[in-house]
């Protein structure tokens, strides 16, 4: 399948040059999913998720299990309101009150290089947690995130923490990542790691079996973090809130 001539374009979207040794094309089981990724990206502003997403306290905050009331099906998003959209006129409903340090993030990078946050120091970061097989929630985050680096600072970096270890090695990052513009990092690790660091946000997961052979979906929060150039936690966006949202806090870090 010829992904570079089928897939559709997308604000900021670029793929990436293939690593040495490697085909030019994705598998083709593969390539259907990132097909379906930017397809889903593109239109955002219409997804109505199946992916199970859940309200998050963000660090130093709490959510309840996956059996709880707060865990639901599809976006957390107020009634008749889409993914793209924002969720509220007030930019100061999400800031952190005062700011307080980023928690770590300390996994390995999608060319299995020890990552540490601090390494983008100097750089507004904006970091949210998902996996690459998510159906709809994730590839509509992307697309918002997209929106945000085609307007926002050049210097601007995005983190993807996967919830998915399993399935999301460094391998399967890498590929994920040559179809999504270059200030994207994705990070993985152990079952263990991936749980500290989760937990150190305040990010809550959990594996459901869909009943379907071939795989299962994960239940996750779906809140996108903001991290300054100083590595001190400013913000962090529930999912439904829109790129101009997301773009006036970011102005706003340097007032």
């Amino acid at each position: 399948m010829a992904i570079q001539r089928t897939r559709p374009s997308l604000p900021g979207l670029v793929r990436r040059p293939a690593s040495p040794g490697r085909a030019p094309h994705a598998s083709p089981d593969r390539a259907d999913h990132l097909v379906q990724l930017v397809v889903a990206a593109a239109v955002a502003a219409a997804v109505v998720g199946t992916c199970t997403a859940t309200p998050g306290g963000g660090p130093g905050g709490s959510v309840g299990p996956a059996s709880s009331p707060g865990w639901e099906q599809g976006a957390t998003r107020p009634a008749g309101s889409s993914p793209g959209a924002p969720a509220g006129g007030n930019t100061e409903e999400y800031a952190y009150r005062p700011p307080r340090p980023a928690p770590p993030l300390a996994l390995v990078d999608e060319d299995g290089a020890p990552f540490q946050l601090q390494s983008l120091a100097g750089h507004p970061v904006l970091v949210f947690f998902g996996y690459t097989h998510c159906p709809d929630v994730c590839p509509a985050t992307v697309g918002v995130l997209n929106q945000v680096l085609a307007q926002g600072p050049p210097d601007l970096r995005i983190v993807f923490v996967t919830v998915d270890p399993e399935r999301d090695t460094p391998a399967a990052l890498r590929e994920y990542l040559r179809y999504l513009p270059p200030a994207y990092t994705a990070l993985t690790g152990s079952a263990t790691q991936v749980r500290a660091a989760a937990d150190a946000w305040g990010v809550q997961y959990a594996r459901v079996d869909t009943g379907d052979p071939r795989g299962y979906s994960v239940a996750h929060t779906a809140e996108v973090y903001l991290v300054d150039a100083r590595g001190t936690l400013r913000a962090h966006f529930p999912f439904g809130v829109g790129a101009a949202t997301i773009l006036d806090v970011l102005h706003g870090l340097g007032s």
